[in-house]
């Protein structure tokens, strides 16, 4: 299970999507974020800087192919 929690400029507190499997994870990711953003170690930022995403989960940007 790969989970990460979305927050955004409006939403601060931000809400959380799951997914099962890496192909999965990559377009939840990919929807929320579009397709220009900058991952760092431990959170990714969208290029228009209102959205940021943690991954909660034992996996890493580099599993999902993000990095």
């Amino acid at each position: 299970m790969i989970e990460f929690h979305f927050a955004t400029v409006d939403n601060r507190l931000g809400w959380t999507e799951v997914a099962e499997c890496y192909v999965e994870a990559r377009s939840i990711f990919e929807y929320n974020m579009g397709s220009l953003y900058d991952i760092g170690s431990s959170y990714a930022v969208s290029g228009d800087g209102i959205t940021t995403c943690t991954i909660w989960s034992d996996h890493t940007w580099e599993d999902l192919g993000l990095a």
